[in-house]
């Protein structure tokens, strides 16, 4: 078959099926489902295995990979749940990705509900875009290829709980499960105006502890050791990392420390965050990192680094620029005229390309912006196009790189 064949069968596969579709948002969209929310992260998953359960899929919920000692937090994320339409052991085949957590805290759904604006062609709500409209049009482009039998492979569906913290616990299952595959399809939100993307930054999140001794601020502060000090000198010398013009970005978002302000604070913490375009880039900052954090400024202090790198940089290969053919040759059948960009944030499909040596796209999910905030939207109208968009793409890989 050619893709006009494949088309035909699609869109009647794929015929009113946008209300269902918008249906299935709005229930996910009322999910409130933040990283550190397991509950709620689980919830979505749990609705995404019984839908496609009723499709026929096998589905399953991977157990929780082993948690390093110094990240105890990783114990308290949501599981990665996974749907194919074969046995394990017949391979990935073509997989689709994408992730359940969004940024937003628990009663942000119910304070900023689901909404659908049709003459202003907006969906808004706490992660439209980023990117339950991307998991929604996983589902149902997976629908469709298996109803269809136009895919000569397997399937493959992951569902990550915790990309926004840099998939600590998905990637280790991107790592044990995709291997092989024939190429990776990532339904993060495509960009306004027919973009996908092609490139993007990796992340890396590191956590810091300083530990210091308590005394009195006022009758002994030279038997103290101020961890909140310490901190204060690695936060100026973490910040010496950033290079912006270099695509380097090291932030340090949150700090907490001391016990009262006439107390030396006996201890201190961070979260750092940072970005880069190359690995080596990325693994020069978290040694960088890592030397600081091994020598105090204020005597008697202790600091102690955890984490790194999580996910790897999505950077241009002749085997990405194939693909990307294949989904331009897609998209012009569709009478999308689609564009590549880079993306300045990191997503699990840099860990696919660059760890897995796998033919990689991101950015394929359905068209938003304002990601992140209050403002955030999706263009319902990308809704079923950028289905389909997946579904044939997903043939096209099939068929160029099946082996």
């Amino acid at each position: 078959m050619d893709l006009e064949q494949w088309k035909s069968i699609l869109d009647t596969e794929l015929q009113n099926q946008e209300a269902p579709m918008l249906a299935l948002l709005e229930d996910l969209v009322s999910i409130d489902s933040p990283t550190a929310h397991a509950q709620g992260v689980n919830q979505v998953g749990e609705r995404l295995a019984a839908w496609l359960g009723e499709a026929g899929f096998l589905v399953s919920r991977l157990p929780k990979p082993p948690i390093p000692d110094d990240e105890a937090w990783q114990k308290d994320l949501g599981d990665v749940f996974m749907a194919g339409t074969h046995a394990p052991e017949a391979g990935p085949g073509i997989a689709f990705i994408g992730h359940m957590d969004t940024v937003f805290p628990v009663g942000t759904a119910a304070a900023r509900p689901f909404r659908l604006d049709r003459a202003a062609d907006r969906a808004t709500g706490p992660g439209v875009a980023d990117m339950k409209a991307g998991l929604v049009a996983m589902l149902f482009a997976a629908r469709a290829l298996k109803r269809s039998g136009l895919l000569p492979c397997p399937l493959t569906l992951m569902f990550s709980p915790d990309e926004e913290l840099g998939s600590p616990t998905a990637s280790q299952a991107l790592a044990a499960k995709l291997p092989g595959a024939l190429a990776v399809i990532c339904a993060e939100p495509g960009g306004e105006g027919g973009k996908v993307t092609l490139s993007r930054k990796g992340s890396g999140h590191m956590h810091l502890k300083i530990q210091g001794k308590a005394a009195h601020a006022g009758r002994n502060y030279e038997d103290g050791a101020s961890a909140v000090i310490e901190l204060a000198h690695k936060i100026l010398g973490i910040n010496a990392f950033l290079d912006l013009p270099r695509g380097l970005t090291v932030n340090t978002g949150l700090i907490s420390g001391g016990i009262s302000a006439n107390s030396v604070a006996p201890s201190a913490e961070a979260r750092i965050h940072l970005t880069y375009r190359t690995l080596e880039d990325g693994q020069r900052v978290v040694a960088g990192i890592r030397a600081l954090a091994a020598k105090p400024v204020v005597p008697g202090t202790i600091a102690r680094v955890s984490g790194g790198l999580r996910l790897y940089p999505l950077e241009r290969s002749p085997q990405g620029d194939a693909l990307f053919k294949l989904v331009q040759e897609a998209g012009e059948t569709l009478g999308l005229r689609l564009s590549g960009q880079h993306y300045e944030s990191a997503a699990e499909s840099g860990f696919c390309s660059s760890a897995l040596g796998v033919p990689t796209i991101c950015c394929m999910g359905p068209e938003g912006e304002n990601i992140h905030s209050a403002q955030e939207y999706m263009l319902p109208s990308t809704l079923v196009p950028r289905c389909k968009l997946m579904a044939l793409s997903a043939l096209q890989a099939a068929k160029a790189f099946g082996r």
